[in-house]
Formats: C-alpha cells, structure tokens, sequence
C-alpha cells in the first residue's frame, strides 16, 4: 500500500498525514480535504507541532501583483498564493517573515488561532472583530510567537488587510478571498475590465499583529507586520527583537521602539493549519495576559481547545 501522502493514498490534510507517520519530513504530499481530487501542497510537520499547508509566498513586501495558481507553493519556488485551498477549513494562520530567502533567517513569525473554521476563501471578513471599513483577518482567539513559543495576547481581533470597497465590483480584499479560491494572474489589486487588459485598483495589503492593541495595520501601531499602505502606496517589512512585547512599527513603515524596517530583500511565507496534529491536542499551554486593568491572569488551553480558561 502506498503511504498516506501520495498521490494515490492523499491524506485529508498534512495534520493527518503527520499523524499517520510521526516521523514524516517537511515537503511535497498529496492532500483531498475529503474531497475527490487530490492536490500537491508542501506541508511543514516540524514548527508548531506541525501539520501547516504552505499557501502564499511572497519575494518582497508588496503584495499587490502576487498572481495566484493551482500549481504547490514551495519556499524557494516563484511567489504565489495557492488558488486551489479556497475550501480549506482554517485553524491557524501562520505569517513567517525573513530577510532572505532562508528559514534561518527569520526575523518575524506568528499565527493567529481562529475561534472558530472558515474556509479559506473567506479568510478576509469585515466583522468579527474587524469592520467594513477596516477589513481584514478577524474571528481571532489568540496570537502564538512561534519563535517564542508563547501566547502574547488574546486581546486581538482585527489583522486590517485594507481599506474599504463595496462587495459588488469584488475589489480589494473581496479579490483576496476571491483570488484563494479562483486564479488571479496579476494578484488581487487588478482588475481586467478587457482580455489582457487590467488596472490597478487597490494599493492596500499588509499582514501584522499588536501585542498591546486590538487591531494593527502599516497605518496603525503593530508587533510586526508586512505589506503596503494604501494611503501613501509605501510598502514595507517591520519588526523588533525576539520575544519582544512591544509595538515597534508605526504609521507608513516608520519604526519605534527600537524596531526595524526592512523596505528590500524580505521574504514572507503564509500557512495555514486545516486541523490539529495529534500532538499538539495532548499539550497543554499556559501564559499570562494583562487584563484591561493592566493586572496580570493566568490562562490555560489544552486538548486542542480554542477558547483560553481563566
């Protein structure tokens, strides 16, 4: 029989695939979904306990024209985003940032763990934490340092992507769910109003997380983050010191407290997780978060559970 994550024998995911075969390396594998057609994804089974689909890739800061394909992302491959995991049930969402076009030289990496699954294709909202007019990555019950290994809060709820822009012509960040599902061979920001002919229309974009705020974009204080702003059109990378807790990025790619801002050679990676290894529901995780009074309270979540105890 051929092993779960072959072409033949595709595993729902990479957390099953990791589960069938403790001992399984990063790489190429086939995975369904519990669909009927099975697609190439490089799956990483080594951070975080493992299990993450590889679903973007981008060689610089800017993330309007990053086309989206069917073909697997794969970190040293061409910049993409998968067009085929629209349907992809997400867990974690995972942004890992590097200075080079090496994971040893990562200078920023989080994930966000969703307090409940939605498809992929539906990754940008514009509620649920965030709003119509700041949309982006909301529905989140926590933010995970992955190169700390720690929970640094469970206060955020809004990762803003862009500005707003009306569901009917699909602009903006309805392109950027739309483009998870669908491909888009000039990326999200264009719009082809004739065969071969497009412009244009969006100069937003960017991925970031706040320790101390409840919301982050490159026009708002962030932890770190990556992407552009569209007021100004300024594209950027930025982030401070390993384990620290601070916001270290300002207003259009300006720096603070000590942070760095990086406006060429960076590299960004983005995973998601469609379910949880079996290893990582027998952990048991806790950590301290201040309150709104600014006193310090102990959590705890285990079992896989998405929602923190007191």
């Amino acid at each position: 029989d051929d092993p779960i994550g072959e072409i033949y024998s595709p595993g729902y995911d990479c957390s099953k695939i990791l589960d069938s075969n403790p001992e399984a390396k990063d790489g190429l594998y086939y995975i369904d979904l519990g669909g009927f057609n099975a697609i190439q994804v490089y799956c990483d089974m080594t951070t975080d306990g493992g299990g993450y689909i590889l679903m973007g890739k981008m060689d610089s800061s800017i993330t309007w024209n990053v086309p989206s394909t069917a073909n697997p992302v794969e970190p040293n491959g061409a910049q993409h985003w998968a067009s085929n995991l629209g349907e992809a049930p997400v867990v974690d969402f995972r942004v890992q940032m590097a200075t080079a076009e090496d994971f040893s030289n990562t200078v920023a990496h989080w994930s966000f763990r969703m307090k409940s699954e939605r498809p992929l294709k539906q990754l940008m909202v514009d509620d649920q934490g965030c709003t119509k007019h700041k949309p982006g990555i909301g529905n989140i019950a926590y933010v995970k340092d992955i190169r700390t290994e720690k929970i640094v809060t469970t206060g955020f709820r809004c990762s803003i992507f862009g500005g707003f822009h009306h569901s009917t012509p699909g602009f903006g960040w309805h392109q950027m769910n739309s483009c998870l599902n669908k491909p888009c061979s000039n990326g999200f920001a264009h719009f082809e109003f004739a065969p071969g002919t497009h412009v244009q229309v969006d100069h937003h974009g960017a991925f970031s997380y706040s320790v101390s705020g409840n919301h982050s974009a490159v026009q708002h204080d962030a932890t770190a983050f990556v992407g552009c702003s569209g007021t100004n059109q300024i594209c950027c990378g930025c982030f401070g010191p390993i384990g620290g807790t601070s916001d270290y990025c300002g207003d259009d790619c300006t720096a603070k407290n000590g942070g760095t801002v990086v406006k060429k050679n960076i590299y960004s990676w983005f995973w998601v997780r469609t379910s949880l290894p079996k290893s990582v529901w027998n952990r048991c995780m806790e950590y301290n978060v201040k309150n709104e009074n600014g006193d310090m309270v102990s959590h705890r979540l285990f079992d896989g559970n998405t929602t923190p105890e007191k």
